[in-house]
């Protein structure tokens, strides 16, 4: 039987509608695991309020932001994304072949006038400067510095982005308190690096066809003994982290989600089961993302209560 996650894969490539295209053109699935990252740590600092102004218009900022880089490496990255397509590499990141590079450039055009209205209307000066540290980044990723093409710092630069960035966003947006910082981008920091590798493994014969020097590449038959390594201290880091603040906890479904995917990788090892492990990973972290936006809505006074007692006594 064909695996649920592939056939709902499978089903986002073909849809044809005005939405589903939107959110292709957009990169949506992969501002996703930022904004589980963002939602988990800001309903801790905002005691679980879904509403609070600040944190509605912080979760729209990071998802513009999100999508601008993204639309940018697709500006300078069309030629990879069709070989990647011709290759049946999996990932929905390599659905652009519709799109002309006019539809792209209006994307990123209009997605980074979008998110500089946002940050003018928040106004806090430490968010719009880390906001806009972020996309530089971003665009001397994939040009004109390429990043992307000098391990490691492109893996380390994808890791800030998916762990490092939405816990600053939460901290400097809604006053979070110093030490749960540090303990949320313990907990999720190494976990997120393999998540990055992985995605650097699944490309790995693309990347080499074009001469693109990923950090996967560079390590050649050492990558497994670094995804060993990093399994191992990422439990190191994660309890370390749930000394320094009990906080961190919040954060367990999705830390397990992403290394139990990555042990399964570790032993059954291929560039091809990298592909399907990224996937597996968003589709995990986007089930546990969806569930718990709708717990903490549904239940708001009742998770409120008995959270802010628990971390907040």
């Amino acid at each position: 039987m064909k695996d649920r996650t592939l056939k709902v894969m499978g089903r986002i490539s073909r849809d044809k509608n005005f939405l589903a295209k939107f959110l292709r053109i957009q990169r949506s699935i992969a501002a996703f695991p930022i904004l589980a990252v963002y939602f988990i740590v800001g309903s801790y600092f905002t005691r679980f309020d879904y509403f609070n102004l600040n944190f509605l218009l912080g979760a729209f900022a990071l998802y513009m932001l999100s999508v601008a880089v993204n639309g940018y490496n697709n500006l300078f990255d069309i030629e990879e994304d069709k070989l990647a397509i011709s290759n049946k590499i999996m990932k929905a990141n390599y659905l652009l072949k519709e799109f002309t590079l006019g539809q792209l450039k209006w994307n990123f055009a209009l997605t980074s006038i979008a998110l500089a209205c946002i940050l003018l209307i928040i106004g806090k000066l430490e968010f719009i400067a880390l906001c806009t540290f972020t996309y530089i980044l971003g665009i001397l990723y994939t040009k004109p510095i390429r990043l992307k093409n000098r391990p490691p710092l492109g893996t380390l630069s994808n890791t800030y982005g998916f762990s490092i960035l939405p816990v600053l966003n939460c901290f400097f947006l809604l006053n979070g308190d110093l030490i749960s910082t540090i303990a949320f981008i313990l907990a999720i920091l190494l976990p997120t690096f393999a998540s990055c590798l992985i995605a650097e493994i699944a490309d790995r014969k693309i990347d080499r066809q074009i001469g693109t020097r990923t950090t996967a590449c560079r390590l050649g038959k050492h990558v497994k003994s670094v995804i060993k390594a990093v399994l191992i201290f990422s439990a190191v880091f994660y309890f370390i982290a749930l000394y320094i603040s009990w906080a961190a906890i919040l954060v367990t479904p999705f830390v397990v989600a992403i290394l139990y995917e990555t042990r399964k990788l570790y032993f059954d090892f291929t560039d091809e089961k990298a592909d399907y492990t990224l996937i597996k990973i968003g589709a995990h972290i986007c089930r546990g993302l969806i569930i718990y936006v709708l717990a903490v809505i549904i239940l708001h006074e009742t998770a409120a209560t008995l959270l802010t007692s628990i971390f907040y006594n």
